[in-house]
């Protein structure tokens, strides 16, 4: 009930008060926006764009989509990536470059891709290893190309490498390493970029799911996400979870039995974690109301307005985890020149966590009177 009243209220004054759009505004958040809005991009070649055309990673997809907001332009990139980059590659860059330390200075927005080569340089070293390549060689990547390809018994031999002591050494190395070096990484990213939304990726399994190597390589994985995950002034970006829902979205091409070893995401996969990155950005830039603690699992959320709706309006009504990712609600108004709608859990239930309930700036009355600012509820379900 309480919900209701202030949602109600909230889009009393939108609705009718379409501007200026500062008198609904917070003031900290109007303030956040004003200035140069400079965003840094760090990490590792996916961060740098590798996997998609030039100009199409997702740091400058997000980038663009900062440039569309009328209140944001003038924003300016500074993507510091460096492909290759391992955990301890992006502690050294924090603490030497002080180029680096002065665009963290001004920086409003940073995106952090890092963890991956942890895992997946001791994956193509022992690969290389076993076809009697050179790990350090520039072509490594044509050379094992045509290695894998010429290989009449290649699921064997990927196979005993997969297996391999020496892979299961080199990986729990990689993982012991990204937990030494993320609580440093990120005391230095909040300590550096103090005025910053600061958004970190997840790592993602490169292999299909269907792919044996997948679930030997994934509690590795899981470990490096799980500290991403238990970190605090950042927020944590889904990107694991998404492309292996969305995997029929063709994220990523990687597949050693397939002879596809290139282990970016795909331009389309580049898309997907700008949409993440936009999301949160969206999440974290709509006016809050109060938050909600304890909600059932199959609760559904009742929202009344001060006026009809137009039949578009369900449209700019979601809900997100707090991770970024789209939850299968269902969302319907009350009829025709209904002043409300309702949101419905997903089929299964919501499972236990934060959300956060979404109504977007844009959404019109019958009238045509428009929702000039996105307004967020957050909720817990236990």
């Amino acid at each position: 009930m309480i919900f209701r009243k202030t949602i109600t209220y909230a889009l009393i004054l939108c609705l009718i008060i379409i501007l200026p759009v500062s008198m609904f505004m917070p003031k900290s958040a109007v303030a956040s926006l004003n200035g140069t809005l400079d965003m840094v991009s760090l990490g590792d070649s996916i961060g740098y764009g590798l996997g998609a055309s030039a100009g199409q990673g997702y740091s400058e997809l997000f980038y663009s989509y900062l440039q569309s907001r009328p209140e944001l332009a003038g924003t300016r990139l500074y993507n510091l990536s460096q492909p290759g980059a391992q955990s301890c590659d992006l502690l050294d860059q924090l603490e030497s470059d002080g180029n680096l330390k002065g665009h963290l200075g001004n920086a409003r927005v940073v995106t952090v891709s890092i963890g991956g080569n942890n895992l997946l340089e001791p994956v193509i070293w022992c690969v290389a290893t076993a076809y009697h390549l050179d790990p350090t060689d520039p072509k490594l990547d044509d050379k094992l190309d045509k290695a894998i390809e010429s290989d009449k018994n290649q699921n064997n031999t990927l196979l005993r490498v997969a297996l391999s002591e020496t892979l299961e050494t080199e990986l729990n190395a990689g993982v012991t390493k990204f937990k030494e070096n993320w609580p440093k990484v990120a005391e230095l990213l909040k300590t550096q970029a103090p005025k910053s939304q600061i958004y970190v990726l997840t790592v993602y399994n490169p292999f299909p799911q269907d792919d044996l190597l997948f679930s030997l390589f994934d509690p590795y994985v899981q470990q490096i996400n799980s500290t991403i995950k238990a970190g605090d002034g950042y927020t944590t970006a889904d990107i694991y979870t998404y492309f292996r829902e969305e995997s029929a979205q063709k994220p990523l091409n990687f597949d050693l039995f397939q002879d596809q070893i290139d282990p970016h995401p795909t331009q389309q996969g580049h898309k997907m974690i700008s949409q993440i990155l936009t999301i949160l950005f969206n999440l974290a830039d709509a006016s809050p109301w109060e938050s909600k603690a304890g909600v059932v699992t199959n609760k559904t959320w009742t929202i009344k307005f001060n006026m009809p709706l137009a039949d578009s309006a369900g449209k700019f009504v979601q809900v997100y985890t707090a991770t970024g990712l789209p939850v299968n609600v269902t969302v319907k108004l009350g009829g025709v020149g209904s002043d409300s709608l309702s949101v419905f859990p997903p089929p299964n239930g919501y499972s236990s966590g934060p959300y956060s309930l979404l109504i977007k700036d844009g959404l019109l009355s019958e009238s045509s009177r428009k929702l000039d600012r996105s307004v967020r509820m957050d909720f817990t379900v236990e």
